[in-house]
């Protein structure tokens, strides 16, 4: 019933469009194209000089369930109908943060109007050009400025990695439906442009006939994994990759390493006896892990002295790893010697693991949670996959 009110409003919303009362004007300098011709000094072109590309629709989705459009191509905008509308708004039913994808393989013009991969133009966040063959091109328009559940515009609807110049593939993802620019106080849509040999063409046949994804698909990534482009931990989450020591987080494929997820005590046992090749146990040390898929990896690390439960009898496979236990396990599985008579955290003084953080923090395994001052540890806080990549390439003498 909510979907169906507000699929309502949206095509209430392009009558209105039509009609000559502005909405949200399209092309200013909040957000949006930099060109401002009025609707009857437009050239809008229907002569397509090459064949389009095949095209993946813009925003991830089904139709009528996550977004809605409808075509007011030339639609009124601007006061006394000043300027036409340019593109196609795609609508997700008030909600912001819906995956946009790249429509077509090519590469990025701008990124808020700049070709500057070091001045994107912060301020005018959040929009996309992107550049396809045969003189094509895609513009992504209002992306998402607002941290969750707020208005504020202090977020940045850029995916990591999307600069001016790179290469993206088709159905990568770009960044997020939002509300930015000029529609601040619309509801969050995709303003959706398509243009060949520098002119502006109807853009709803081409959505139309754009092919629809449930989710982002990978994008041209180096490397093992394509999820942890941009990322600070990434050329050591590719050491212990090229080691064999992380196979990935989703198998079969294992293309992702899911960097920012935390890692679990079960999978921390099954990069831990990767790295030091550990052999199978004749013993079931502990009896809750009898349906992980990691019961193996933890009797083998038991086995060796490295493992300890998270009570007398029960390992937990499935709760996070916590950075204070994180310390003690690698003590124990690269055998540093304890370091007496050193502290160099201000917050681990209750933590039952404090002398093997400090042995860390003297080995240089560690460097402390909060840089530049990096005298606190944070030792009851979880730990990402990449940060633990990160630990282990330190303590391994390979990483930064």
């Amino acid at each position: 019933m909510k979907k169906a009110l507000i699929l309502t409003t949206l095509i209430a919303w392009s009558l209105v469009a039509t009609s000559g009362v502005s909405v949200a004007s399209d092309i200013n300098d909040e957000g949006e194209s930099p060109d401002s011709l009025s609707a009857t000094e437009t050239v809008f072109s229907l002569l397509e000089t090459a064949p389009p590309p095949a095209w993946i629709f813009p925003v991830v989705g089904q139709d009528g369930v996550d977004f809605a459009y409808s075509d007011t191509f030339g639609a009124c905008r601007g006061s006394g109908c000043s300027r036409g509308h340019h593109g196609v708004d795609i609508g997700t039913y008030m909600v912001k943060g819906v995956p946009v994808v790249a429509a077509a393989d090519g590469y990025v013009r701008h990124v808020n109007w700049s070709s500057d991969p070091d001045n994107m133009n912060p301020d005018r966040c959040c929009t996309i050009a992107l550049v396809h063959e045969n003189g094509w091109e895609t513009w992504y328009i209002h992306l998402n400025n607002d941290t969750p559940g707020t208005d504020d515009g202090r977020a940045w609807g850029i995916a990591p990695g999307i600069v001016p110049g790179v290469e993206v593939r088709a159905g990568q993802l770009i960044g997020w439906v939002g509300d930015s620019g000029n529609a601040e106080g619309t509801i969050p849509h995709l303003h959706w442009e398509v243009h060949v040999d520098g002119t502006v063409v109807n853009p709803t046949p081409h959505a139309d006939a754009a092919t629809r994804i449930s989710a982002p698909v990978p994008g041209i990534y180096e490397g093992a994994f394509w999820d942890d482009e941009g990322s600070v931990h990434e050329a050591n989450i590719e050491i212990i990759a090229d080691l064999g020591i992380t196979r990935g987080c989703n198998p079969p494929d294992n293309d992702r390493f899911c960097p920012e997820r935390d890692i679990t005590r079960g999978e921390i046992a099954a990069f831990i006896r990767r790295m030091l090749a550990l052999p199978a146990a004749d013993e079931d040390y502990f009896t809750d892990d009898s349906e992980s898929i990691f019961e193996g990896d933890i009797n083998a690390l038991a086995a060796a002295g490295i493992a300890f439960g998270c009570s007398e009898a029960e390992y937990c496979p499935d709760t996070p790893l916590l950075r204070e236990e994180m310390a003690e396990l690698l003590v124990r599985s690269f055998e540093y010697d304890y370091v007496e008579g050193s502290d160099l955290f201000v917050d681990d003084g209750s933590s039952a693991f404090e002398a093997a953080i400090n042995t860390l923090g003297a080995n240089n395994i560690t460097k402390g949670c909060n840089p530049p001052d990096n005298d606190q540890f944070c030792p009851e806080r979880t730990l990402t996959r990449a940060e633990m990549a990160t630990f282990f390439a330190r303590a391994l003498g390979l990483g930064a």
